[in-house]
């Protein structure tokens, strides 16, 4: 049927992502009958289909039944890591192995977690790497010292070698790379070729990074043939290792200004490497092309959100992960005001430009500690969460077997539209709102017109039909 004359249809498409930095309202105008929205001004506990719509995140279900404690309380999980025993038998091991309070334990996917090792400071920041079939384990911590376990034993042990009391660590060529020293924070060390307990033998030393520039080693990754350094969190920067032999290791600065706030809130993407900073969230690639210039930064559109309304004194304990079965760059930080890591930032680097999303920012989703890429019991990775109370979870799920006084919402808001210049009144005819059903339940769908109150209408996903007035 033929529009009348003086009115036009227009089918409004989602085509942007969170974006708090741009303005409260869109003034692009139809374009053959199409008006695409280039950013969200609300977008929380959702991620997006390809179509661009919005679909809310799936829930949460504890993995260990029985909390751990130590005395009574409730223990925090530190950080946790998926890892996989090859053995001698031809066929691999799957082992969950996690720094919970002031002990390392191991889950054997049966819903219990098993003491490793007690005795050591609690609240500290873990770093976890494999390396000759054994999982590796330290920690910020200056007392202890890193441990490694064998998936079999009854305990971990201390790594052998005489290694330096490193905070964090990555295989890299064949050897082990560490940082962290609280004596020496600049030095990079290496152990011997194809042994992670030689620190001392041939083959191994260390590399001095900037030392007494004002900053520390914060983070390394194993990237395209060669080591990165991040340094911070003061005056930033980023530095490569490249060589394969101590004959040849050389240090080349990568960029300055731009840095890493600590080892777990690094990780890869594809080709790319993607970091957290005091500044922002930042891609190694888009910072090689701009450096530390605004292009540089994944978080462009959320840049005030990151900047001024996160609990930047814990910036350091954040985690990040590569969830990858989603398509999502993740980020566990704590909101201003607190110093709970209890705010999801979440990068779909699916589309071009990426599009965010925040998990628990305007209702509660899970309050995490630390985050893991795991293998659940199906064989498929998915995302789980550490938290303060003594319980692992694995998250993104159909069925939520939390509390269900711990319910959440999705919620997202499209920015005031003028379908073209505000200097022409247009007058809104009529709208219809399409969805898929996603669930059981009633979801409410809110507009506003020019400067009214909002209205407000709930519709039901269960078969009936509601209309919008």
């Amino acid at each position: 049927m033929p529009d009348r004359p003086g009115k036009a249809k227009a089918i409004v498409s989602f085509n942007g992502g969170l974006a708090t930095d741009f303005g409260p309202s869109f003034p692009g105008a139809p374009q053959n009958g199409a008006l695409a929205l280039p950013f969200l001004l609300q977008a929380d506990n959702i991620y997006y289909e390809l179509d661009g719509a919005p679909h809310k995140i799936g829930g949460a279900s504890r993995v260990n039944a029985v909390q751990v404690t130590e005395s009574g309380t409730p223990k925090a999980f530190h950080g946790l890591t998926d890892v996989w025993f090859q053995g001698t038998g031809g066929s691999e091991t799957q082992k969950r192995f996690a720094y919970v309070g002031t002990r390392l334990m191991k889950e054997d996917v049966d819903g219990t977690w098993d003491e490793l090792t007690t005795g050591l400071e609690d609240n500290r920041q873990p770093a976890f790497e494999v390396f000759g079939d054994r999982v590796f384990w330290a920690s910020t911590s200056t007392v202890d010292v890193p441990r490694t376990w064998d998936g079999s034993s009854a305990s971990t042990s201390v790594v052998g070698g005489s290694p330096p009391n490193f905070a964090f660590m990555r295989k890299h060529k064949g050897r082990m790379w560490a940082a962290g020293v609280a004596s020496n924070a600049s030095r990079l060390y290496y152990s011997a070729f194809g042994n992670a307990e030689d620190w001392t033998g041939a083959g191994s030393g260390s590399i001095d990074i900037d030392p007494d520039d004002g900053d520390r080693i914060t983070g390394l990754w194993s990237h395209k043939n060669e080591l990165i350094v991040f340094k911070g969190p003061n005056r930033l920067s980023v530095h490569r290792i490249t060589g394969s032999d101590p004959s040849d290791f050389a240090r080349l600065p990568f960029v300055s200004g731009v840095g890493g706030i600590n080892h777990n809130t690094i990780f890869g993407i594809g080709d790319d490497i993607v970091f957290a900073s005091p500044r922002g969230l930042h891609s190694l690639a888009a910072t090689a092309a701009y450096g530390d210039y605004i292009e540089a930064f994944l978080a462009r559109p959320i840049l005030s959100r990151y900047q001024d309304d996160l609990n930047h004194s814990v910036l350091k304990e954040g985690w990040g992960v590569n969830y990858q079965a989603r398509g999502l760059a993740i980020w566990l930080f704590a909101k201003s005001g607190g110093t709970q890591k209890n705010v999801y930032l979440v990068y779909d680097y699916r589309f071009q430009p990426g599009r965010w999303s925040t998990w628990g920012w305007d209702s509660p989703w899970l309050i995490g500690n630390c985050l893991a890429i795991v293998q659940n019991a199906a064989r498929k990775h998915r995302l789980f969460a550490g938290t303060v109370d003594g319980y692992a979870y694995e998250c993104d799920i159909a069925n939520r077997t939390v509390s269900t006084a711990s319910a959440y919402t999705a919620a997202w808001k499209s920015p005031f539209l003028n379908f073209g210049s505000s200097a022409h009144l247009k007058t809104l005819e009529g709208a219809w709102f399409s969805f898929q059903p996603k669930g059981n339940y009633t979801f409410t769908f809110g507009y506003t017109r020019d400067g009214n109150a909002e209205t407000t209408t709930m519709i039901n996903q269960g078969g009936g039909a509601s209309t919008l007035a």
